[in-house]
């Protein structure tokens, strides 16, 4: 098989008419919004399509994508805007809720938008349909988390709509794909392939944490994620700031939970959180990650206790060597 870096961006996402590529890889219909759409109407629509990032047209061109706002972005909103206490002697209920939270939710979604070049969002990762996945890859290995694909192959004057290609798509299709990796980078352990992750100092909150401070270290920390423990520092959860997707007026009440509650309010579903052991492999990690459809796994020892996460970002990075 063609090696991974010398696949092009059509061949790993094809057009969903197309034969080649499995159902969840095939191109779709890229989803994005008006500027003129609330804070509160990004998060439903982030929430509906399942998705961790929105494309924002511009003002002047209302076919050209000028900014993708992510979850992150919301997160720092959310976390500088939503301070202000709830009335002493709140009880959590719809009425407790500060008037001005409300209306940071039907703010317009610019308020979101950041000017730190250090963010994602700020500028683009933009690629061609019929581009090399080399330096995708390589962006996907430094933290980038998706790119903005342009498709003038048919009619430059015509050109298909643009799409967004992500880490999970390229590492289902290297799921999907064995001949991608040799059977022994498949087998080799998680400890030998990322030493780093898998003992690192992790950013961790308690269960019984108000949400909204957790998400307020979390944003301090540049984090997109915290391992969630008890007591007895066993880790029981995973908060990230894509749980901010289910958040609306009628639920705003619920920041000011406890983490556990707060997971348990908006995810009833949400089954154990996924966690991998130092000794599972590589072809263990690919399984859990693309089968629970995660973005990070955490390491736990044998009493549950997280030593370490290994992101997408993280696998991406190691075919890039």
């Amino acid at each position: 098989m063609t090696h991974l870096k010398e696949l092009t961006v059509v061949e790993l996402k094809p057009l969903a008419e197309g034969e080649a590529g499995a159902a969840h890889l095939r191109r779709r219909a890229l989803i994005a919004a008006q500027p003129d759409i609330t804070v509160g109407q990004a998060l439903t629509l982030l929430a509906k399509y399942n998705i961790l990032s929105l494309p924002i047209y511009s003002h002047y061109e209302p076919n050209k994508v000028v900014n993708i706002v992510n979850i992150k972005d919301i997160l720092s909103y959310v976390t500088s805007s939503f301070q202000s206490a709830p009335s002493a002697g709140a009880t959590g209920g719809k009425g407790d809720v500060p008037a001005q939270w409300r209306v940071n939710l039907e703010s317009n979604i610019e308020a979101v938008m950041t000017l730190d070049p250090a963010r994602e969002s700020y500028r683009v990762f933009q690629c061609e349909v019929q581009d090399k996945l080399r330096k995708t890859l390589e962006a996907f290995g430094s933290g980038i988390h998706r790119a903005l694909v342009t498709d003038y192959n048919d009619n430059p004057r015509d050109p298909k709509p643009d799409f967004l290609l992500t880490q999970s798509d390229v590492v289902r299709y290297v799921h999907d794909h064995p001949g991608c990796l040799t059977a022994d980078l498949r087998e080799t352990t998680v400890e030998q392939l990322f030493p780093k992750a898998v003992h690192k100092k992790l950013f961790t909150v308690r269960e019984d944490e108000p949400v909204l401070r957790a998400y307020a270290l979390m944003d301090q920390e540049d984090r997109s994620a915290a391992a969630v423990l008890d007591s007895e520092g066993r880790i029981v959860g995973n908060l990230s700031a894509s749980d901010l997707r289910g958040l609306t007026e009628d639920n705003l009440t619920s920041l000011m939970a406890p983490v556990k509650v707060f997971l348990a309010h908006l995810h009833s579903e949400r089954g154990p959180v996924v966690t991998c052991k130092a000794d599972d492999t590589l072809q263990v990690l690919l399984d859990q990650v693309c089968s629970h459809a995660i973005h990070r796994s955490w390491v736990v020892d044998e009493d549950r206790r997280p030593v370490g996460v290994i992101t997408l970002t993280d696998i991406i990075a190691l075919w890039n060597q």
